[in-house]
């Protein structure tokens, strides 16, 4: 396939996925619908093809962001059949292997300027939070500790896996970590 058939079918799922590389090497206020199209070396037109302006454009990447990844964890049915270290475990599994954090600090700083953004960013953080609640939970914890151990397993995926960057050794980490939250 040349490079002029790829481009010409440029998909919707390309554009979101630029879109938010773009937001996160350069932030909300510099992605325009032009500056993207430039980036990624397509026509706008082909851009007014699966989006009618640059707010749907960022309404589709924010629910974008959300299924493609949050719902792979948040919403796997075979999470809660699994003992609570094996759970964690295949957390931090998913997150790595399938990359779901590479956008979490640009998705934050987005919500910390939009309250649509941060009103999205809050609930699939609190159903993040119950998926994880939920391990601590089956693992005899009362809801304080459950608190505690998963905001800290949370932020440690976050941060630990967006500023490692070394799959890894971010993995590493947190296979030594998991045992020490679990610790009563």
């Amino acid at each position: 396939m040349t490079d002029k058939v790829k481009r010409q079918r440029f998909s919707k799922n390309e554009w979101l996925e630029a879109g938010l590389k773009m937001l996160a090497e350069q932030g909300v206020d510099k992605l325009t619908i032009s500056s993207l199209s430039r980036v990624v070396g397509i026509a706008k037109t082909s851009f007014y093809w699966h989006f009618k302006d640059r707010q749907d454009l960022m309404d589709h990447m924010l629910e974008y962001w959300a299924s493609e990844f949050t719902f792979a964890v948040s919403e796997n049915p075979q999470l809660p059949q699994l003992e609570p270290e094996q759970r964690l475990r295949a957390i931090t599994d998913t997150l790595i292997e399938q990359k779901l954090l590479k956008y979490e600090l640009a998705i934050c700083a987005w919500a910390s300027h939009d309250k649509s953004v941060k009103a999205m960013f809050d609930s699939i953080y609190r159903r993040r939070m119950e998926v994880i609640r939920g391990a601590f939970a089956d693992a005899g914890f009362d809801e304080e500790e459950q608190e505690v151990r998963a905001q800290t397993f949370l932020c440690y995926q976050t941060t630990g896996g967006v500023l490692r960057g070394a799959p890894h050794s971010h993995k590493k980490i947190v296979e030594k970590l998991i045992p020490i939250l679990l610790k009563k």
